[in-house]
């Protein structure tokens, strides 16, 4: 006789095949489960109760906003080539702001120059006044630029801008490939991001290591370019209790190799800064 046991759901089976699949999609939902906690995301958690021939059982029922629905790991790949591909030129006004919007349309999202108005996707995001630009999860789907920066009016006829902006794409492709924009792989959010940059998306790094040279978490290494190319791979937790740093998948990338024991990190706004002026 076999008894498999999950959320006082108690069954039992002569069957081992049966049970073997019962406790394989259980233990899968709980791979999720701390996933999702590791990365923050939020649930609606309710407690449904269930009447069989053989007696009841409860059942912890979880449910998520999903209205992100990410590209695959192919077209994701397909679109950082032509992000990288992308060469912008200047319109008529001698900024490079249509440009930034062509770019962003190549990943689906749009540019919002109502900076302020982040706050009413992501209130815990605070107005910061080095920020250029910012993503933000609750609207996935949009870059918000600060045109009240004071260096706006010069970063929007140079090139710089759609660095700029790929910075903010990036946070979006690792949101794509992590379920967040914060993957805890244990090292500076914003320099992976530049160093995912660099490495996909065609930004030159001297340029962007100038641009965040006043601000040390945006600055790249070896540790941020692994992290990148881990992020890139969809394998987007380490387990620090580990000497090797077992890097873990994300249950999107689920393989017979992961780990999911693995500690947390504190999400943080993404947003791209530098000096004023």
């Amino acid at each position: 006789m076999l008894e498999a046991t999950s959320y006082g759901d108690a069954r039992r089976s002569m069957n081992r095949n049966d049970a073997t699949a019962y406790y394989t999609a259980k233990l899968a939902d709980l791979h999720q489960l701390e996933y999702d906690f590791k990365i923050h995301k939020s649930y609606n958690i309710s407690i449904q109760t269930h009447t069989t021939a053989t007696g009841s059982y409860f059942e912890i029922v979880l449910t998520q906003d999903d209205s992100h629905h990410a590209p695959s790991p192919q077209q994701l790949d397909s679109i950082e080539q032509q992000i990288a591909s992308f060469r912008g030129q200047t319109g008529q006004n001698g900024t490079y702001l249509q440009s930034g919007e062509q770019m962003l349309s190549i990943v689906g999202l749009y540019a919002d120059y109502d900076f302020q108005s982040m706050g009413n996707y992501c209130p815990s995001t605070q107005a910061d006044r080095y920020a250029f630009a910012a993503f933000c999860e609750g609207k996935a789907d949009t870059n918000f630029v600060n045109t009240g920066h004071e260096a706006y009016p010069y970063v929007v006829r140079s090139t710089q801008y759609l660095d700029e902006l790929r910075h903010e794409i990036a946070h979006y492709l690792v949101y794509s490939r992590c379920e967040t924009s914060v993957p805890p792989l244990h090292v500076e959010n914003e320099g992976m991001t530049n160093s995912y940059v660099v490495m996909y998306l065609g930004a030159n790094r001297d340029t962007l290591n100038s641009i965040g040279a006043s601000f040390p978490e945006y600055a790249m290494n070896a540790q941020t370019d692994q992290a990148a190319a881990s992020a890139h791979a969809g394998m987007c937790v380490v387990d620090r209790r580990h000497q090797r740093g077992i890097v873990c998948c994300s249950p999107r990338r689920l393989e017979a190799d992961c780990v999911f024991s693995c500690l947390l990190r504190d999400a943080l706004p993404s947003t791209m800064r530098f000096p004023r002026g």
